[in-house]
């Protein structure tokens, strides 16, 4: 999957920010730079708990963002 700004992200978290209502939107509307580290700490996990869990985190604090 891709942002609307063209930022690669990895099925985790798309799976994640699909399920919370309003996070894709809230991701969308972060800077790419945001986008990438937040993808990246995801994607980084080797076990596939670990990425699920992390992504889970992220969509968290994701929908507590700010600007």
């Amino acid at each position: 999957m891709k942002t609307a700004k063209g930022t690669h992200v990895c099925p985790a978290l798309a799976t994640a920010l699909a399920a919370k209502p309003g996070a894709l939107k809230i991701f969308e509307s972060m800077p790419p730079s945001h986008q990438r580290e937040y993808n990246k700490h995801v994607a980084e996990a080797k076990k596939e708990e670990t990425r699920a869990s992390r992504a889970e985190k992220a969509v968290q604090k994701i929908g507590e963002w700010k600007r």
